[in-house]
């Protein structure tokens, strides 16, 4: 469009960009005496700028129209200050940058692309000084180098491009390095000759005896892989203006942002980037590339992602009141170094990948490690304690049980026990309890190991006469209770039920039969048919393991009928299981010495009665019992 137009879209283009004066060149690199200085409404022309960037670079022959081509790009003549004088128009680098769709660029535009366009001071001006400072930001910042020769693709043009290339020279790599990808633009200005397109390739082509001729051409094809060859004749010309329209349209179809090992350089990043290479060039008059690579890799990518990525843990770690026990489970750590992972894995420099995760795990680690610290204080708080107390065993005697019973042979073990106690705390967090110390209660209490002989006083005696039924009446009569049942005299004592005679009731009188709970394994259960009678059993399969005390087989059961007794079936089945139970956990508690302390026999009728009072005498030591 025409320059009104254009100069209008530009201005009212919503980019944040503040331009100096539309569509007019800013100063950016100048010298003051013969030092570089950026001059600040450049250096912060470039600072604004917010996408991606596309710089064109143009260098060449001094006077050679380069200024008026670069106006040319933007479509506005008058952008960079050119004239036909003798002396240089342009000192160091002039810039403008404007928005990649104001210029109908074509293809894939983001919004706030912006293209960058810097006219360098010509190279060959006899009147002007040579800054080599100028190509080294062309050689770093360029993505496209426009070479501009005057009026002829000369010898003279191709020594002229080697006096910039010759900046490479300040450039500093290391194995991991390498200068950005550039694409050559070489036009020939004002020409008035016939090239053919492939101009460049022949003259590159060209072998030279003259080793500084032939390395001239080598370091060409070398620092510009990809290269164009254009022609713009002399102004008024009749393909004038299609020419400058070509070399556009070429020029905006195959730009490319400015990037550092896949990291876009942004504008606040560039001007630093600027004032980084100016300074190491005052410094030591060289530039480092792996500096360079920090900067704009680590500084100007990685930290921002780190930072990035710790504020953003910051707001997902939790903040406590209180305990949380699924708080590990929150951890956003991992999460976010993944992430870091996956946003910079196109980035090869693993030194400063590496460098730039550690701290972002540091930092995220430090945070999430407070929180933890701060959740164990809270998991720490006690909401509630118990006490419990434990028996420590202080001595052991060998004592005979010594009652006037079935059992006063048995000898068991008398211990002195004293009683600690301790404190159990229960946490929030909780888990296993802590306890505090046990500590003495100062007590001591006297027990005996086999703490079922305890119980052995107060098991029920109960002494009655029961109807009994005969074996040999069973069998005839299928374990029906009738009027031929035989009397006896039922005792239970000391794990024993035993039944005798009535006329065998005096002291030289015989047990008729007995049934020992600790050899013969029994159930009690009520008769199936008769109301007052109950049964006893054998709890195994497999029947009695000893009848030596009783007439029948291993099968037998043995039928009670306490019709007329003093006791009902209930309390004889109760009493029984009692004697039963105590059975079970006594023999349990002496293990293979019952055999040994407990025979299996029927005992005499002196053995089956209390003492007079109804009392048992107190256990004895196995020495007194023996003495």
């Amino acid at each position: 469009g025409d320059l009104k137009t254009l100069t209008k879209d530009v201005v009212a283009h919503d980019s944040p960009v503040v331009y100096m004066s539309a569509l007019k060149s800013t100063p950016l690199l100048k010298f003051k005496n013969k030092a570089p200085v950026l001059a600040p409404e450049g250096l912060e022309h470039v600072r604004q700028l917010k996408g991606r960037i596309f710089p064109v670079i143009f260098i060449g022959d001094g006077r050679g129209g380069k200024s008026f081509l670069a106006s040319c790009l933007v479509d506005a003549e008058d952008a960079f200050v050119s004239s036909d004088s003798a002396e240089s128009v342009t000192e160091g680098i002039d810039a403008v940058a404007l928005p990649l769709s104001s210029l109908q660029a074509g293809g894939e535009v983001e919004q706030d692309d912006h293209m960058l366009i810097l006219d360098c001071e010509g190279g060959n001006n006899a009147l002007a000084e040579i800054n080599t400072l100028v190509n080294v930001f062309g050689l770093l910042l360029g993505c496209q180098v426009v070479f501009i020769a005057n009026g002829m693709a000369s010898e003279q043009a191709l020594q002229t491009m080697s006096m910039s290339l010759a900046a490479r020279s300040l450039v500093r790599l290391d194995e991991s390095s390498k200068l950005p990808e550039q694409e050559l633009f070489f036009v020939v200005n004002k020409n008035t000759l016939r090239y053919e397109g492939s101009a460049l390739e022949k003259i590159l082509d060209q072998k030279f005896d003259d080793p500084g001729r032939q390395e001239l051409r080598d370091t060409v094809r070398e620092c510009f892989p990809k290269r164009a060859f254009f022609t713009v004749p002399i102004m008024g010309m009749p393909n004038f203006n299609s020419s400058l329209q070509t070399l556009r349209a070429e020029l905006l179809a195959r730009r490319r942002p400015l990037s550092f090992a896949g990291v876009p350089v942004r504008g606040n990043h560039l001007a630093g980037l600027m004032e980084l290479i100016v300074s190491e060039v005052q410094k030591s008059e060289a530039v480092s590339v792996p500096s360079i690579n920090r900067y704009v890799i680590y500084e100007g990518f990685l930290q921002p992602l780190v930072k990035g990525l710790t504020e953003m843990g910051e707001a997902q770690i939790p903040e406590l009141s209180d305990y949380d026990p699924e708080l590990d489970r929150k951890s956003p750590v991992e999460a976010l170094l993944k992430e870091f992972d996956e946003k910079c894995k196109f980035i090869g420099y693993e030194t400063l990948k590496s460098e730039a995760r550690s701290n972002l795990s540091s930092s995220l680690r430090e945070m999430w490690h407070k929180v933890q610290a701060a959740n164990i204080e809270f998991g720490n708080e006690i909401i509630g304690t118990s006490h419990e107390t434990r028996d420590v065993v202080i001595q052991e005697t060998k004592t005979v049980l010594g009652f006037l019973g079935l059992l006063k042979d048995v000898v068991v073990t008398q211990q002195l026990v004293r009683e600690d106690a301790r404190t159990i705390l229960q946490r929030k967090h909780g888990g296993e309890p802590d306890c505090t110390p046990w500590q003495s209660l100062g007590t001591t209490v006297t027990r005996t190991k086999e703490s079922a002989f305890d119980s052995l006083p107060k098991l029920p005696f109960l002494k009655a006469s029961l109807q009994k039924s005969s074996p040999n009446w069973l069998r005839k009569n299928l374990g029906l209770v009738k009027a031929d049942q035989q009397v006896r005299v039922c005792i239970l004592k000391d794990a024993h039920f035993l039944w005798i005679d009535p006329e065998q009731m005096h002291p030289g009188g015989e047990v008729g039969g007995c049934l020992n709970f600790f050899y013969h394994k029994a159930k009690v259960v009520p008769h199936p048919s008769a109301e007052t009678a109950f049964v006893i059993r054998p709890a195994d399969k497999a029947g009695w393991r000893q009848t030596a005390t009783f007439t029948g087989n291993a099968s037998r059961d043995f039928i009670f009928d306490v019709k007329g007794s003093e006791y009902d079936r209930a309390k004889w089945m109760a009493a029984i299981e009692k004697h039963l139970q105590f059975a079970e956990l006594a023999s349990a508690q002496l293990g293979q010495q019952v055999e040994q302390q407990i025979k299996l026999r029927k005992p005499a009728v002196t053995e089956l009665e209390l003492e007079p009072d109804g009392s048992r005498p107190q256990m004895q030591s196995v020495e007194g019992y023996l003495a």
